[in-house]
Formats: structure tokens, C-alpha cells, sequence
């Protein structure tokens, strides 16, 4: 019923041995093929925007990885998994879609608490729940590899992340009423570092960085990449501002800066291109908003951007799935609410004219993991044990018991959707708990090493100018 993906037992060596079959060329054009199937209408549209992306991509296996999602599941498509054989209910749950190692960071929920958590929603979708535990696991051996760890020592830190997460999740079968997050309180070493640092951040200083006073009141800095809109523009950005506060969850809107005491006096709108790996030639708008007071140290930042469709939904054909996320901003929203336990106050989401949108707040406490200064064996192992918690606990809290849903979601038919997923992933693993984590090590192992051959396949693409629209 909800996946016609065919699942048998196979060992992810023998999945990787049937791409290394490949030649180099043969598996050389499958990379193309699949970038111009799905890449292509954007390549014709704005060529300049995908040679940046595709520059970008080509610079390391890892940015590689980040940009090529939809590789990875057309893959996946060849990978049979056993712990989803005969468990139909864990091939759909709520995952991540592109859980890698760069996918986390900070944010304050909407009781003020700073959270370390999973972030970036954006190929949220319902799958097998060990596709977001591989994606995350090959990552990680890209992360290692780059910083000259030994295979010895990949092996390790892909073990210790796989047995935090079952232990995360049998805590989540203890009790099953739980609302474990990643705070100040039980976090130690990097992770407690950049709490701390987000910590200090001043919202003053962050919306000074992006706006300057003009006759005593704020207004956008205009750049090459930050420019105004244009009347029609700015009255249909209206509109959908309209529409999204219309989703805004009643739950926030308490307090003396909750989104209801605010006027929503819009002060200025810019449009601003994207230099992300995975927005290539996609603009967003930011739009300035007047706070609570008439004091401009409350003035809120917040982003409109448009929603993509996810690469696992090219991989699932279920109808129904289909049309519950037929608006990808709503989509987004909603994987976002079903995976954290605990929501940023502004996000929402909206339709710019035709194209679905999502909306958030810009803030001095969003602060993106960065594997700069995690070089240290050690410092790295205790970094993917906070990692495979905070993978456990997405899966665990993402079900039909959610409620703390926005706005029109709430009357969404939950029932597709597994009760209790941590009991649902228990089943399927049952007591073969080495064995589980053994697969899922083996499978990081052998598809880093494939991703380090596609990289190196692409980028010879690439430089040659093989891709069509891009010579």
C-alpha cells in the first residue's frame, strides 16, 4: 500500500557491487542522466545559477553528497532492505530526507529553550526509516575520510552513532511519553559549545548586520544579491503573508512577543538569491517586521522561500501520500512539526501566486553544526553520539499521536502513519541489534566509497563539459 519499492534481505555490499558493475563511463552517464531529468528544466532556465551549484558540488565529495539527494535514493532504488521486508508500517514513517552530517544546528523553540536538534526540512517525506540512519552513517564517512581518519576509525564513529540511536530509541519504548531534546542541560563538549555560542548571540546585532536606521527607522541593506521588489511583486508577497499567518499554530500565539501581539506592520521586503548548494537560481524574499513595541530592537527578520519537491517522493509513488503533500511548503511544515518535539514560533507556510512557499523566522539562534574544529577521534565520537540521539528522536516523536500541528494540518488523515514509531522500528530490528548495526556500518562504509567515485566521475563530467546545457 504505501511503497512499491520491493524489499528483500541483501547485504549493502552486494547492493554496491551491482553499481560497481558499472563502468566508469556507464556509471558516468547514469550521473548525468539522472542531474538532467531532474536538474534540466532548471538548467534551461537559468544555466549560470546550476554551473555555480555544480562548481560548488565539484569541489568535494561531501558537497557532492549535499547536492545529490536525488542520486542517492534512485540508489536506494537497487538497495534492498531486510529490516523493511515484511514491515510494511516502518517503510512509512516520517524521515529526514537528507540527513547528513551538516543538517544540524540550533534553534529556540517557542518556550525559549535552545535546542540541538535536526534542522532543514526541506525532502521531508514518509519512507523506510533506515534510509535517513544510511544517508547520515555515509556522511559521516565522508566527514571522517576528508579529515584523514583510518577506515578503522570511521568504522568506529559510524558504530557509536548507529548504537546511540537504537539506544535512544529503546528509551523512547520505555516511555513512550517523551519529550527528550538536546539542551544546555544534558549536552557536554562541541555540542554544548555551540549552545553556548548561539547562546551569547544578540538579536540586536544580528538585525543590525542585515538592516540599517534611515530617519529613525529600519529598512533592508540593499547588495548585488539583495534588491528591491517591484510593486506588483510586493503586493502579491502581501497576499501570501496574508495567507501564511493564517498558519501560524493558535499554541504560539500567546505571550507578549508571540507572532498574535504583533500588528504585522511590514516596514520593507527585499528578494535575495540564494547561495546555497541545493538553491541554485531560486530567489527568496526577506521581510522586515515591525515587533511588539515601537522600540526597533523588536523588529523581526523573516524568510519566504520557495518550497521544493522532495527526492523521495520521486522514488515512492503513493497516491495518497501524493496528495497530502501536494503543497511542498505545507509539506515541509508539516515534517517539521511531526520530527521536533518543540517548533521554531514563526514557521508556516504559504503560496507565492502558484508556487507553494515557506515561511520562518531569520534568527540569532539558528546556528548550523560546522566540522571545522571536530578533528579530534574523540571530539567526533561524542559529536555522533548527540547525533544518533537526535535521529531517534525525530523518528520516535513522528506519528499519529502528534498533534501539536498548524493551522489546516491538523485535519490531515494521520492514520497512514504508524502509532508509537519507536515500537514500529523495535519490530522490525527485533533483537537482532548487532546484526542491525553491523548492516547499516557495512552500508556507510561501502557507499562512502561510492560517493568518492561519483564525485570524481562528476567532476570529470563537469570540467569537460559533458552535462547538456551547461557547455
Amino acid at each position: 500500500m504505501f511503497s512499491k519499492l520491493s524489499f528483500e534481505c541483501d547485504a549493502p555490499q552486494k547492493a554496491i557491487d551491482r553499481l560497481k558493475a558499472q563502468t566508469d563511463e556507464e556509471r558516468s552517464q547514469f550521473i548525468i542522466d539522472i542531474f538532467v531529468k531532474y536538474f534540466g528544466d532548471g538548467i534551461k532556465t537559468n544555466p549560470t545559477a546550476f554551473r555555480g551549484r555544480f562548481r560548488k558540488m565539484a569541489a568535494t565529495a561531501f558537497n557532492f553528497y549535499r547536492g545529490s539527494a536525488l542520486l542517492f535514493y534512485q540508489d536506494l532504488k537497487v538497495d534492498q532492505d531486510p529490516w523493511i521486508h515484511g514491515h510494511i508500517a516502518a517503510g512509512n514513517i516520517f524521515i529526514h530526507g537528507d540527513l547528513h552530517a551538516e543538517n544540524f544546528g540550533t534553534y529556540l523553540d517557542n518556550h525559549g529553550i535552545l535546542n540541538f536538534d535536526v534542522n532543514d526540512f526541506d525532502e521531508g517525506y514518509c519512507g523506510p526509516f533506515t534510509w535517513d540512519v544510511k544517508r547520515l552513517l555515509a556522511s559521516l564517512n565522508l566527514v571522517a575520510h576528508s579529515k584523514g581518519c583510518s577506515d578503522k576509525e570511521i568504522e568506529q564513529i559510524l558504530r557509536v552513532c548507529v548504537e546511540s540511536y537504537l539506544k535512544q530509541v529503546d528509551e523512547f519504548c520505555k516511555h513512550p511519553i517523551n519529550t527528550f531534546s538536546l539542551t544546555l542541560k544534558n549536552t557536554t563538549g562541541k555540542i554544548k559549545k555551540i549552545l553556548n555560542e548561539t547562546r551569547v548571540k544578540s538579536h540586536v546585532e544580528h538585525i543590525n548586520a542585515m538592516t540599517v536606521i534611515e530617519d529613525y527607522d529600519r529598512r533592508f541593506i540593499r547588495s548585488k544579491n539583495i534588491k528591491d521588489v517591484d510593486e506588483v511583486l510586493r503586493a502579491d508577497i502581501l497576499k501570501a503573508f496574508e495567507g501564511y499567518l493564517k498558519t501560524i499554530p493558535e499554541s504560539k500565539k500567546q505571550g507578549d512577543k508571540s507572532p498574535e501581539n504583533f500588528n504585522y506592520n511590514i516596514k520593507d521586503i527585499v528578494a535575495r538569491s540564494s547561495p546555497g548548494i541545493g538553491s541554485a537560481g531560486k530567489i527568496s524574499y526577506s521581510i522586515l517586521v515591525e515587533g511588539p513595541t515601537e522600540t526597533l530592537e523588536n523588529d523581526i527578520v523573516l524568510y519566504m522561500k520557495p518550497a521544493q519537491k522532495s527526492a523521495i517522493s520521486y522514488v515512492i509513488q503513493n497516491a495518497e501520500l501524493e496528495e497530502l503533500f501536494k503543497h511542498d511548503g505545507l509539506r515541509t511544515v508539516l515534517c517539521s512539526y511531526a520530527m521536533q518535539a518543540s517548533t521554531p514560533q514563526w514557521l508556516g507556510y504559504t503560496s507565492l501566486g502558484s508556487v507553494p512557499c515557506l515561511v520562518d523566522e531569520v534568527t540569532a539562534h539558528s546556528e548550523d553544526l560546522d566540522w571545522d574544529d571536530i578533528n579530534d577521534i574523540n571530539d567526533m565520537i561524542e559529536v555522533v553520539t548527540y547525533l544518533g540521539q537526535a535521529t531517534a528522536k525525530i523518528h520516535c516523536v513522528a506519528d499519529s499521536d502528534c498533534v501539536n500541528t498548524p493551522g489546516d494540518v491538523a485535519c490531515l488523515p494521520f492514520s497512514i502513519i504508524p502509532q508509537h514509531t519507536e515500537k514500529t522500528i523495535r519490530e522490525a530490528i527485533q533483537d537482532r541489534d548487532e546484526e542491525f548495526i553491523n548492516y547499516m556500518v557495512e552500508f556507510g562504509m561501502v557507499y562512502g566509497r561510492q560517493v568518492r567515485r561519483d564525485h570524481h566521475l562528476f567532476f570529470e563530467a563537469f570540467r569537460n563539459k559533458l552535462i547538456p546545457g551547461l557547455e
